[in-house]
């Protein structure tokens, strides 16, 4: 049973050490994108005072979209119907909600790795004792399962909030395609 219990804990300070460089995700995306929403090569996404800047090294393009969802591309303001409008509001919000849930995780990820550096910590002190006091590896078993269920406790609610990121993520997509389908400037950039 310990040992399960010492593999869940190992567990979880990979995903918490693997989680905690997310905390800084939320403030710039300098390196290259490379996935399918954009359609070029090079793609960098930077959130700098509120503003959304997409940049596109290929072929020198640039996109913005403020806090007041007004959309710019290479400097120049699109002039936006009111479902364009709404779907910059939505790419907006999305985006915005994307970075503080990868930054929530990425703190609790870091606390959980604490967690689990001082479940192992413990782990050793108890080992110590096992061997000069009237204490026995039951207590051992018990007391280390007791505090791994702690900690399994809060992997689990931030496996949910990945989760909800997840959907956002994806809903984020669509609406990024839906931007590139009705908005005609964003289209004809070849590379959104």
């Amino acid at each position: 049973m310990i040992r399960s219990n010492v593999s869940k804990v190992l567990l979880v300070l990979v995903l918490s050490l693997a989680l905690s460089g997310s905390a800084n995700a939320g403030k710039s995306f300098s390196k290259g994108f490379d996935c399918d929403l954009f359609r070029g090569d090079d793609i960098f996404i930077d959130f700098d005072d509120g503003v959304i800047v997409i940049e596109c090294d290929d072929e020198d393009g640039i996109i913005e979209i403020t806090d007041d969802y007004k959309l710019f591309i290479d400097g120049d303001r699109i002039e936006l119907d009111r479902g364009e409008q709404k779907l910059v509001k939505t790419y907006y919000t999305s985006f915005e909600e994307i970075l503080e849930m990868a930054e929530d995780l990425g703190i609790g990820g870091a606390r959980l790795g604490v967690q689990g550096a001082k479940l192992g910590l413990k782990a050793v002190a108890n080992v110590i004792k096992l061997i000069f006091e009237d204490y026995d590896s039951d207590d051992l078993e018990r007391e280390m399962e007791k505090e791994a269920e702690k900690i399994e406790k809060k992997a689990e609610k931030l496996e949910e909030l990945a989760e909800q990121l997840e959907d956002i993520a994806d809903d984020f997509e669509r609406t990024h395609r839906k931007m590139r389908k009705n908005i005609d400037e964003l289209d004809e950039l070849g590379w959104f």
